[in-house]
């Protein structure tokens, strides 16, 4: 039976943004931080997932955040394999405060990727052995991030060139690099005076080196509705609902 896995973090500066708490990309960094040192303890780490060929990728995250840490805060993170089949799996996280409040908490779909065809690929055994997580013949699929609205017009669109230093060791634009880009679209006082609350974001096509992405934004009352582009290809849909920040 999976265990949950545990390790400390300290909220260091550059892991924060202008509000002095854990920034949304840090957040999904620390998560799969905490993942990845498991799966290193395990001997199922990066370097096994590559040497056969094959690497991770994330299909969507749906997240709660009670409370943004903030610069110097000790924190614990947890992550815990929850249920696989031959083809995906499911994967809890949790950022706890010293008091053990749970700060965010993440559900997470992954999927294997043959990395040289792009295709999917079954979960090698030694992996599911290891984790030891619930297996199952099928995978519940998670709720659809809100689309945005026809009649209503989006509010801002961005273009950015994929850079170098986007991509990760799977040869496509690291996940957290998504919420750079939704984020930067918002205005910047409604981001510094609004606390993310939920947030459900699904990750429909990878994005490459060189390629240009399209961030689109449309703001509701207490909501944002994204949608990131590859050329015609969609590549993301979020949707993040906020309430008034806090000191």
């Amino acid at each position: 039976m999976a265990e949950i896995y545990s390790m400390q973090h300290q909220v260091l500066y550059y892991e924060a943004d202008v509000t002095g708490k854990l920034s949304l990309p840090m957040i999904f960094n620390l998560a799969v931080l905490s993942s990845t040192q498991q799966s290193v303890d395990l001997e199922v780490g990066p370097d096994f997932v590559h040497a056969q060929g094959i690497g991770w990728i994330i299909l969507q995250h749906m997240v709660e955040i009670n409370r943004r840490p903030k610069i110097g805060e000790n924190l614990t993170l947890q992550t815990l394999a929850k249920e696989f089949n031959p083809f995906f799996a499911k994967r809890m996280y949790r950022i706890l405060d010293e008091a053990g409040n749970v700060l965010v908490e993440i559900d997470a779909l992954y999927a294997m990727i043959d990395m040289e065809r792009r295709r999917m690929a079954r979960i090698p055994q030694e992996m599911v052995d290891a984790y030891e997580p619930e297996r199952v013949k099928k995978i519940p699929r998670q709720p659809e991030p809100q689309h945005m609205i026809a009649d209503i017009p989006v509010d801002v669109t961005q273009e950015y060139v994929v850079r170098y230093l986007d991509i990760d060791s799977n040869q496509h634009v690291n996940n957290s690099k998504y919420f750079d880009w939704i984020q930067d679209v918002l205005d910047h006082d409604f981001v510094k005076t609004h606390e993310p609350k939920r947030l459900n974001i699904k990750y429909e096509h990878e994005v490459l080196l060189g390629d240009t992405i399209k961030s689109e934004a449309q703001t509701l009352e207490d909501a944002t509705i994204h949608r990131i582009w590859s050329g015609d290809t969609l590549s993301a849909e979020a949707a993040i609902e906020w309430t008034n920040a806090e000191n």
